[in-house]
């Protein structure tokens, strides 16, 4: 047990950061209610087919991650005997999927990185993804990303696996093994298409193009499986697709088939960003070992890495997304989580290799890096703890001066001792040494830094207010819907997005509207119509403010 547990630290660690973080925090915008409010809803209305949100079809995603959250939903529940739960939710079973699909994950990595490289590298490569920002924060978060990015990252490691021994570049462990790790990968990709849609499909198939071409391999596709991994990848998909289609009608599967998919990416309604926004994005997102890129690439030409398939693909499951969804109008610094594994093993391959030199410059001017990117965040948080920033930044982080001090002792610890190893050229200990504190940093933050903000965050204060205002009343939302202000209601809201409806609105009735919507004159909204309207309350929420009206009488 002893020996098991010492094997499969990184990821042990992983898994308890994940899980000391799961209960700190209530439901956080902008996501995580509506997702919320759709499981809420389809607990109430018995659906397993279709999602729902404000009592209509939800397109804007498959199903897969809805079935997921649901099952958790109701195995919890019935478990806790509702522990947290509220109208059927309840914000820690919801974000578990998020925690199961990332722990699995890096275990099956971690085994993966095992069987087809060799040393340390696995280790290395878990600790580098799991202090990656951008992999934790989706971790913990009621998101579909991060299982759409696990289930498409594991389908390409599949079928490299399988290409890896088609070719005879890896030792086979039975007869046809290669054939067994296609089909898995055909499976795992049909799972994150019913997790995000065709994206799956359209990200692999100028993967796998561009390595076979550069392999000058194309001769090989046809004893990939492709034939009967198709017809797989069709058996489970279409099945949900023709269902939802029928029972949502045209409209929902025009909506869920293209408007979400291929008009998003080329006509774009939100998160619009310039074609460079990834290169930006990366520097929060990967930090810190997004400085030692330069390195990485100096690293891989001089020591022949682009000659090995192996290196090859790992190149290009990181190069092939970021290009394809930099051309795309809509940009989000998750959208390229699938590559991030990727990109973490080559990091541990360069590590892996200034560890296996021993004492050498290179050792010390790659630890010097580390250090230095470490110390930007160290610096700044031990900055704030001291009082710099002056006096109206002070105020704002009084309330958060414990977290905030005692993160920024841990990574001032972190970055010395990274230092000290950096000065002794013992690059086997900097990567484990880094990642100590970086998961540090994390627990702290996510344990006592989302406790202290989760009040001003979550819709828990607005419920208890506005439950006995609206109890036996119709209420409206003005404008686009934030599901956090029914999530823990007994309530549908249905928008009003006219000036006409608002008009037409009875007395009798309660309007629910974020208050920098309902001070625009915009959707033909006018002072005059505004003050016919009176506020009954007013709860500041999320960096915003809630507002209940009623329309006064004529």
């Amino acid at each position: 047990m002893g020996r098991w547990v010492r094997r499969n630290l990184p990821v042990l660690l992983f898994a308890l950061l994940l899980l000391a973080v799961l209960p700190m925090r209530d439901l956080w915008a902008p996501d995580e209610p509506d997702f919320a409010q759709c499981v809420k809803e389809m607990r109430h209305m018995g659906s397993w087919l279709l999602p729902y949100l404000n009592g209509q079809p939800y397109s804007e995603k498959p199903i897969l991650y809805y079935w997921v959250m649901k099952v958790s939903a109701i195995v919890f529940d019935h478990l806790t005997g509702g522990l947290g739960f509220t109208e059927g939710v309840a914000a820690w079973a919801l974000r578990l999927p998020s925690v199961v699909a990332s722990v699995a994950f890096m275990a099956a990595f971690r085994r993966w990185v095992r069987r087809f490289l060799p040393g340390e590298t696995a280790d290395l490569a878990v600790m580098v993804l799991a202090t990656t920002p951008i992999w934790f924060w989706q971790s913990q978060f009621i998101q579909i990303d991060l299982l759409f990015a696990a289930l498409l990252a594991w389908s390409w490691f599949c079928w490299l696996a399988g290409y890896l021994l088609l070719r005879g570049h890896a030792a086979p462990l039975g007869p046809e093994e290669h054939r067994r790790w296609f089909l898995k990968a055909y499976v795992w990709l049909a799972l994150a298409f019913l997790a995000k849609g065709p994206l799956a499909p359209v990200l692999s198939l100028p993967l796998v193009g561009a390595f076979l071409l550069w392999q000058r391999d194309l001769k090989a596709l046809p004893r990939t499986g492709i034939v009967a991994g198709l017809a797989i990848a069709l058996a489970l998909v279409a099945p949900w697709y023709v269902a939802a289609g029928l029972k949502g009608g045209a409209h929902y599967a025009y909506e869920m088939i293209v408007y979400q998919n291929f008009q998003r990416a080329t006509h774009a309604w939100d998160h619009i960003q310039p074609w460079w926004q990834y290169g930006q994005y990366m520097l929060g997102d990967f930090f810190p070992w997004v400085l030692l890129l330069p390195a990485l690439a100096l690293h891989l030409r001089r020591h022949g890495a682009f000659r090995d398939p192996l290196h090859r693909f790992l190149v290009l499951a990181f190069a092939v997304p970021f290009l394809f969804l930099s051309a795309v109008q809509s940009k989000q610094g998750k959208y390229l989580l699938m590559s991030y594994p990727f990109l973490a093993l080559l990091m541990a391959g360069l590590w892996q290799a200034v560890a296996a030199e021993g004492a050498s410059a290179r050792a010390r001017r790659l630890g010097g890096l580390l250090a230095a990117g470490l110390a930007l965040p160290a610096g700044a948080l031990l900055a704030v703890a001291l009082g710099a920033g002056g006096a109206r930044l002070q105020a704002q982080v009084a309330p958060y001066l414990g977290p905030v001090r005692l993160m920024a002792l841990v990574m001032v610890t972190g970055t010395g001792a990274v230092v000290l190893l950096a000065i002794r050229s013992q690059g086997r200990r900097m990567v484990p040494a880094a990642a100590l504190g970086l998961g540090l940093l994390f627990l702290v933050g996510g344990t006592w830094g989302f406790r202290r903000l989760d009040p001003a965050k979550n819709y828990r204060r607005w419920t208890v207010a506005v439950q006995p205002l609206i109890a036996g009343r119709q209420v409206y939302y003005w404008q686009t819907l934030r599901s956090g202000v029914m999530v823990y209601t007994d309530h549908l809201m249905p928008e009003l997005r006219t000036a006409g409806a608002l008009e037409r609105l009875d007395p009798e009735a309660r309007l629910v509207a974020q208050r920098d919507e309902w001070e625009q004159d915009a959707w033909g909204m006018s002072p005059a119509l505004r003050a016919r309207f009176e506020v009954l309350l007013a709860v500041p929420t999320g960096g915003g403010e809630i507002l209940l009206l009623k329309k006064k009488p004529d």
